[in-house]
């Protein structure tokens, strides 16, 4: 059973990743022709994160308000952390002194670029109502 968990939970995440990306690639890269490795990067870590995030959060919260109300926010704090990472790991980043005004201001840009704050949630749910339907369905056919 935990091994299926694992694979709905990779599974959900790459999907959401794949919508994350086809909007992003819809409004930004094909748009003004930047560098496709740049969110290739940045969407490898964010959804990297996402999956081991999604493990804890649907192992703890049981909830529905609270796996959105938490995904929301993961959604929208995880987007600004992989920008982070990705400067990181491009070699970007020269040191710039991060500015408040700024970080919040590319919190907000970033999180609806790339949609994070809506499909992440709806990843939490749609694993969370599969978990319930496979565990429902073990139980009857061992009833």
């Amino acid at each position: 059973m935990k091994t299926i968990n694992l694979f709905i939970i990779v599974l959900f995440n790459f999907i959401g990743g794949l919508l994350s990306y086809a909007w992003c690639y819809r409004l930004f890269i094909r748009k003004y022709s930047t560098p496709e490795l740049y969110y290739l990067v940045f969407y490898g870590v964010c959804y990297f994160c996402l999956i081991l995030i999604s493990i804890w959060i649907l192992n703890k919260i049981k909830k529905t308000f609270g796996l959105i109300s938490i995904g929301a926010i993961i959604g929208i704090v995880i987007t600004f952390i992989s920008w982070i990472v990705a400067h990181f790991i491009l070699g970007i980043y020269q040191g710039l002194a991060l500015n408040i005004e700024v970080f919040f201001g590319y919190l907000f840009i970033t999180s609806l670029m790339t949609l994070n704050f809506i499909i992440y949630p709806v990843t939490l749910l749609c694993c969370h109502y599969l978990f319930l339907w496979i565990e429902k369905m073990a139980k009857n056919r061992n009833v």
